[in-house]
């Protein structure tokens, strides 16, 4: 997004405005807004967590979609029942089978005793399942039968396991890329999305920016009355923030920790949220397409690591990415 020092400045104007005139700030399940998106949100969660139907959550990385499957579950009927949390993108393809099923004694090599899995953990509550596109097909395949018959074999083991959690499930990719580039089963995709509930990102909200910002310095100091100066709330709302209120939370804690006394400057934020105005008038980068990545490589000669370091990306990023487009 390009916005100038002048846009900044009536942009600044427009969201204090827009605080002063707002309803009231609502703190939902730990989550902190006053942006009219947001709340119509929590409507839609309050209404959704009745349900005894699947709900997947779609948003960008940052935006806190843990938090709203941790509403969803604070708001159903099975609020006193366990929450279990797993990103599947943290587990190899032949760990994460284990790690939901669990699996049986001698069931494979390392397999020294019968571990009972997430599923089970999960009992009458809520199974939540982050970056949930980056389930190995094979695994998609069996949570399709778990979630249609109710239940499941853990790995070795012959004796069928009764399913009683509702899935939510979660992902920063879309479920049409995922099954358009053949790495999401459809079917699948519908027993999930059954509900669909989306986070906008924080530049979609800027009036919740420096509520946030407030909130985030205060749980990291002792100080409960810090002064942002206009300038530095520019910096603030002007800027994009990529990664979201992950990304807030972090520049709040940085500065909170390196703020010399409690009246906030702008060289007391982080040395990008300084420049983030400036920044933000440059090109910015190339979309991350099959074409791409795949130059990238051969330019590179298959180098993974120096071609995500010419994409500017981290290596594991690049792996998903070729994992999507199907060049791994």
């Amino acid at each position: 997004m390009v916005i100038g020092i002048l846009a900044i400045g009536l942009l600044r104007e427009s969201v204090i405005k827009a605080q002063t005139q707002s309803d009231k700030t609502q703190f939902f399940h730990g989550i902190l807004s006053r942006n009219s998106a947001m709340k119509k949100l929590f409507d839609n969660i309050k209404r959704a967590a009745k349900s005894d139907i699947s709900i997947y959550i779609s948003g960008e990385t940052g935006v806190g979609k843990e938090l709203v499957a941790r509403a969803i579950h604070a708001e159903s009927n099975r609020s006193s029942q366990p929450f279990v949390a797993v990103n599947v993108a943290n587990f190899s393809s032949d760990l994460i089978e284990s790690q939901l099923f669990g699996h049986k004694k001698g069931a494979f090599t390392g397999a020294v005793n019968s571990s009972a899995g997430l599923m089970q953990a999960a009992a009458k509550g809520t199974l939540f399942l982050d970056e949930v596109t980056s389930l190995p097909v094979n695994t998609q395949a069996k949570l399709l039968r778990v979630l249609q018959e109710r239940q499941y074999y853990p790995v070795g083991d012959i004796n069928l396991q009764e399913f009683s959690a509702i899935v939510v499930s979660a992902s920063n990719l879309s479920f049409e890329d995922a099954v358009e580039h053949h790495q999401f089963r459809d079917d699948l995709r519908y027993r999930l999305e059954v509900i669909h509930l989306h986070i906008p990102p924080l530049r979609d909200r800027r009036d919740d920016i420096l509520l946030l910002f407030r909130h985030f310095l205060e749980q990291a100091s002792d100080v409960k009355q810090w002064t942002i100066s206009p300038s530095v709330e520019s910096h603030l709302i002007g800027y994009d923030w990529p990664g979201n209120v992950r990304e807030l939370e972090n520049c709040a804690n940085f500065t909170a920790a390196m703020a010399i006394e409690k009246n906030l400057k702008v060289s007391d934020l982080p040395e990008n949220i300084q420049s983030g105005l400036k920044a933000q008038q440059v090109k910015p980068k190339p979309l991350l397409d099959r074409p791409l990545i795949k130059k990238t490589l051969a330019l590179n000669s298959g180098n993974r690591t120096l071609a995500a370091k010419n994409l500017g990306i981290s290596r594991m990023t690049l792996w998903r990415k070729m994992k999507l487009y199907n060049l791994v």
